[in-house]
């Protein structure tokens, strides 16, 4: 994750910066030190890469704060039973930049999930995936839910880009860039006990 570069991964936050993904949510110090412990894990875990597609950057009008949304695709290779799946995700990261003094950084990411697919890695090799258990997780990635819970990552359940979630993510993005203020949740209810 993050070719493991991890120094130059964290200079993009604040020190309160909060993520919020499908598998771990919390500062991003947390965040790190959980991604390092997965990737010592081995095919336990998963091994997660990012692609690029494309993106967006909307600017406050005092051009003190800004939403970067980006286009991604994120492949995750799981193993069970010996068996190499990959799951690609399609979905579309929100970073919400501030700038304090003469420093912009990251105050809050979290994405939203639009579909997801399983794949061998070995089309001769496949790990048959319960269609009554996968229906239960949300429709945007349910296949990668269903993975995520088998390696008791519980995984974050309002991340949908076909759900509500989608909207009051849109309305936190623009009570970002008007200068209100906002908190975790962000695609639901806000989180009395966080604290940044």
């Amino acid at each position: 994750m993050h070719a493991l570069r991890w120094e130059n991964y964290r200079s993009m936050f604040f020190d309160d910066a909060y993520i919020a993904t499908s598998w771990k949510q919390g500062n991003i110090d947390e965040f790190i030190e959980a991604s390092k412990a997965g990737f010592e894990k081995g095919s336990r875990f998963m091994y997660i890469l990012h692609r690029i597609i494309g993106s967006q950057v909307d600017m406050s009008p005092d051009l003190t704060r800004a939403v970067c949304k980006m286009k991604i695709t994120i492949t995750c290779r799981f193993t069970f039973d010996d068996i190499e799946m990959d799951n690609d995700a399609d979905c579309r990261f929100f970073f919400f930049l501030e700038k304090r003094g003469q420093r912009w950084g990251v105050v809050f990411y979290t994405l939203l999930f639009d579909k997801d697919k399983f794949t061998p890695v070995n089309p001769e090799r496949i790990y048959s995936i319960p269609e009554d258990e996968v229906k239960q997780y949300p429709s945007g990635y349910k296949y990668l839910a269903w993975a995520e819970n088998k390696i008791s990552q519980p995984p974050k359940m309002n991340l949908n880009a076909h759900g509500p979630e989608r909207n009051i993510l849109y309305g936190r993005m623009k009570t970002w860039l008007e200068g209100g203020q906002i908190r975790p949740d962000l695609t639901g209810e806000d989180d009395p006990h966080w604290k940044p």
